[in-house]
C-alpha cells in the first residue's frame, strides 16, 4: 500500500470519526479511564515506595540490626564483651557497635505525668542513627555516661513542651519511673511533637538500663558497615561470629537496612504491577466498545464500501481504511488518558497528602497497550468489511 492511499486512508478514518463525535468519544472512554487508571494506580503506588524507601534509607543503608532472641538452639549466650572485641577486631568490615535496649516509663516532672518510651544504648549510637539522634541543645550519651552508669538522658521535643512549657530543660531533673535523671540533651523535632510521635522519648545509657529495668540481657545491636559495598559481607562475618559463639545459627537474625531495602521494592514493585493489571481490565473494556463500534459503522456503511470497490479499491485498501479508524479511536483515547491520568495523579496525591511519581515506563506501555487494543480488536470489523462483496454491498440501503 503506497503512502498516498495511506494518508487517504487516515483522512477518511479523520472524516468518519470527527463525524460522529459523540459515538466517538463515547468508544474512546473505556480506553481514556483505563489509560488515565493505570497512571493514577501506578503513581500512587510509586509515591508510597519512594516514601517508605526514603524513610528506611534515612535510617543509613550501612546499617545493621542484630536481634538476639531466646528460642530454639544453644543456651549459650553472647554478651555486649563479644560484640565489643568482633567491632574492634574487625575495624575493615565494620566502623561501629552499639548495644540497644528499649522500654515504656513514666515521666514526671512536678505535677505533670505520661508515658514515653525508652531507649538506651552508649556514645556510639549518635554516629550509628545520625539521622535519628540530631539534637537540638545539649550533647549525646558519652563514654562517661557509660562508665560510671550515670543518671543522665536525653528527652525529645514533646516531653520538653509538655513538661517544661517549651524551654531548655537541659540541667533540669525529670522523673523515670519515680527514678530522678538529669537532662544532658533535647532531641531536635522529628514529627509533630505528640504523644503518640516519635517526639515522646527519652535515652538513657545502657549500662544504667540494665540496672534501671533490671534487665541483664541485651537482644539488639546494632553495626554500621564501614562501606556500602561491604554491607553483605559484614552480615555473613557478625552472622559467622555468632554462630561460632552459640554453636547454633539459631536464635538470632542479623538484617541490614539494604537488604529490607531490596525485598520492599520487591514487594512494592509486584504490588503496583497488580494494581497496573486491574487497570488495564478497563482497557480491554475499552476495546470491546471500539469493536463494537466498528462493527456497527461496517454496517452502516455498506453502500460506501461497494461503491469503493466498484471503482478500484482493493480489498488491502478497505482493511487499512476501518483499521487505522480503529487505531485513530484508540490512539486518540491513550493521550487523553495520559493527559487527564497525570493531572489527576497530581490531584489525588494532594488529596490524600501524599507524593505521587509518574512512571514514564508506565505512561508509554499504557499507550502502547491502547494501541495494540485499537489492532486486537479493529481486525475482526475490518476485515469483516474487506472482505464484503461489492455486487451485495451496492445492493444495500
Amino acid at each position: 500500500m503506497g503512502l498516498g492511499k495511506l494518508v487517504q486512508s487516515f483522512k477518511m478514518s479523520m472524516k468518519s470519526i470527527m463525524g460522529n463525535k459523540g459515538r466517538s468519544a463515547l468508544t474512546m472512554l473505556g480506553i481514556i479511564i483505563g489509560v488515565a487508571s493505570v497512571i493514577i494506580l501506578t503513581g500512587i503506588g510509586g509515591g508510597a515506595t519512594k516514601s517508605i524507601s526514603d524513610s528506611m534509607a534515612e535510617m543509613g543503608t550501612k546499617l545493621i540490626t542484630v536481634n538476639m532472641s531466646r528460642g530454639r538452639g544453644s543456651t549459650r549466650t553472647i554478651d555486649i564483651e563479644d560484640m565489643q572485641d568482633f567491632a574492634e577486631e574487625n575495624t575493615e568490615l565494620v566502623s561501629g557497635m552499639s548495644p540497644y535496649m528499649s522500654s515504656n516509663v513514666t515521666a514526671k516532672c512536678g505535677n505533670e505525668n505520661f508515658a514515653t518510651s525508652l531507649d538506651a544504648c552508649d556514645s556510639s549510637y549518635n554516629s550509628i542513627r545520625e539521622s535519628s539522634t540530631k539534637l537540638e541543645s545539649g550533647r549525646f550519651i558519652s563514654d562517661a555516661d557509660i562508665s560510671n552508669r550515670s543518671y543522665n538522658c536525653i528527652v525529645g521535643s514533646y516531653i520538653k513542651q509538655e513538661l517544661f512549657g517549651g524551654l531548655d530543660p537541659t540541667g533540669e531533673t525529670i522523673k523515670l519511673n519515680g527514678r530522678k535523671f538529669t537532662i544532658v540533651g533535647v532531641y531536635e523535632e522529628t514529627d509533630d511533637s505528640t504523644e503518640e510521635s516519635s517526639d515522646n522519648k527519652v535515652t538513657i545509657p545502657y549500662t544504667t538500663a540494665i540496672r534501671f529495668l533490671k534487665q541483664a540481657n541485651i537482644s539488639t545491636y546494632y553495626f554500621i558497615a564501614a562501606s556500602e559495598e561491604g554491607v553483605e559481607q559484614a552480615v555473613n562475618a557478625i552472622s559467622a561470629f555468632i554462630t561460632k559463639k552459640l554453636g547454633t545459627d539459631e536464635g538470632f537474625r542479623v538484617s541490614s537496612v539494604a537488604e529490607m531495602l531490596d525485598t520492599l521494592n520487591e514487594m512494592t514493585g509486584t504490588m503496583t504491577t497488580m494494581l497496573a493489571g486491574i487497570a488495564a481490565i478497563s482497557l480491554i473494556v475499552g476495546g470491546i466498545g471500539i469493536m463494537n463500534i466498528m462493527t456497527v459503522t461496517v454496517s452502516e456503511r455498506t453502500r460506501e464500501i461497494g461503491i469503493r470497490k466498484a471503482i478500484g479499491a482493493r480489498t488491502t485498501d478497505i482493511l487499512m481504511q476501518f483499521l487505522i479508524e480503529s487505531v485513530m479511536l484508540s490512539a486518540m483515547g491513550g493521550i487523553v488518558g495520559i493527559v487527564f491520568g497525570i493531572a489527576a495523579c497530581g490531584g489525588v496525591g494532594k488529596l490524600i497528602s501524599m507524593d505521587t511519581v509518574i512512571q514514564t515506563d508506565m505512561v508509554i506501555m499504557s499507550f502502547a497497550f491502547s494501541i495494540f487494543v485499537g489492532v486486537f480488536f479493529g481486525i475482526t470489523p475490518a476485515r469483516r468489511a474487506a472482505k464484503l462483496n461489492p455486487i451485495e454491498a451496492l445492493r444495500s440501503e
